[in-house]
């Protein structure tokens, strides 16, 4: 199955590293469903082996070994599979081999009870192929066949009877996985390349769809501020003193929204029209992101940076009736993240700093 496909800030989608995994519901729940029903069969078929090996522990290891490799080729993420992850896998089939035939007796050698050392590796290899190793099961189970093969002539039998007698049944198996990882595989690439379309097309929608917002939401703010005054100049009639003065006042705040679209957000707007009224001349600096719009300025700044910066300059806003004021948000990588500077009259100023935790220093 496809993993969802999400979105990040901006609507960018985020990416998502392909993995064969996804279309064969291996990390769905029943994936595990599946495994325990293997491990059982597996530890099953392995304890009724206890009674007649001269030795339990190196069957458990061979056990232990194989279940190890069958949760992994469900865990272990990357396709294909890493090297070092392929070549434990591909060590495991052997492994269990050496460790069971080494404390089995010869008349096992056809019996249904060494079925698990090699028929458990079996199901390693084949998802090992489907998951873009081909070769590496292959050599496993040649390498399994030269340890039976051993055993066999160690045991006083024939060393290629025994081998083809307990592998060469395996090697269907891995048949039809080969077979079928190349008709698998290239329908994997096609739809992870379809995927990784479609993300890019809802990224570029919804990005669309956010400029497309933007633009109206600014238009109506746009018709809100300036139609009336718009229409009282096009009426060609003289504007008075206060009608002057009120123009003067929207296109400072105008800008503004152009300029420091930030402030906007951090209520900043009334304290500086309020201000601007007693003629104090303000002067607002976004640098905390040049291509930041009014819509997610407020995403891009530390909430108590914010909290502190909306604070701190209304309050110099609402205290001040004459003067410069200085409102300044800097770049995230500057370790004061905004100042407020006040320049009175007489020539004196007053500075107030705020680092990236929020806390406030002022210096006159």
């Amino acid at each position: 199955m496809v993993g969802p496909v999400t979105g990040g800030q901006s609507g960018e989608p985020t990416q998502q590293h392909e993995d064969v995994r996804d279309l064969l519901g291996m990390r769905q729940p029943g994936a595990w469903f599946v495994l325990g029903g293997f491990l059982a069969a597996t530890w099953i078929a392995i304890v009724s082996t206890f009674s007649g090996v001269s030795a339990i522990w190196p069957v458990i290891v061979g056990g232990l070994a194989l279940s190890a490799a069958a949760v992994a080729i469900i865990v272990v993420p990357g396709d294909p599979l890493p090297p070092w992850p392929t070549v434990a896998l591909t060590a495991s089939g052997p492994l269990a081999c050496v460790c069971a035939v080494s404390v089995s007796p010869a008349e096992w050698a056809t019996s249904v009870l060494m079925v698990w050392t090699h028929a458990g590796a079996v199901g390693v290899y084949c998802f090992m192929i489907v998951r873009g190793r081909r070769v590496a099961p292959w050599i496993g189970l040649a390498v399994e066949a030269v340890v039976f093969g051993v055993w066999g002539h160690a045991t006083g039998q024939s060393p290629l009877g025994t081998a083809v007698s307990v592998v060469a049944i395996d090697a269907a198996p891995l048949i039809m996985a080969t077979l079928f990882s190349f008709t698998l595989r290239p329908a994997a690439k096609e739809v992870f390349e379809l995927r990784a379309q479609t993300i890019t097309q809802v990224g570029r929608l919804s990005a669309e769809s956010a400029a497309a917002e933007e633009r109206a939401s600014q238009v109506r703010t746009l018709d809100h501020l300036a139609r009336p005054m718009l229409e009282r100049i096009a009426s060609g009639e003289e504007l008075t003193t206060e009608e002057r003065r009120e123009c003067a006042l929207l296109e400072a705040h105008l800008r503004d929204r152009l300029r420091a679209p930030l402030m906007s957000t951090l209520d900043l707007d009334e304290p500086a029209y309020r201000a601007r009224t007693h003629g104090v001349e303000v002067v607002f600096i976004d640098d905390s992101r040049p291509d930041v719009t009014v819509a997610d300025a407020e995403a891009q700044i530390d909430p108590r940076v914010a909290e502190a910066v909306s604070g701190l300059a209304t309050t110099v806003l609402d205290g001040a009736d004459e003067g410069q004021i200085y409102v300044r948000v800097s770049s995230p990588d500057r370790p004061i993240a905004a100042s407020v500077l006040h320049r009175r009259a007489d020539g004196s100023s007053t500075r107030s700093e705020i680092d990236q935790s929020g806390s406030v220093q002022s210096f006159s």
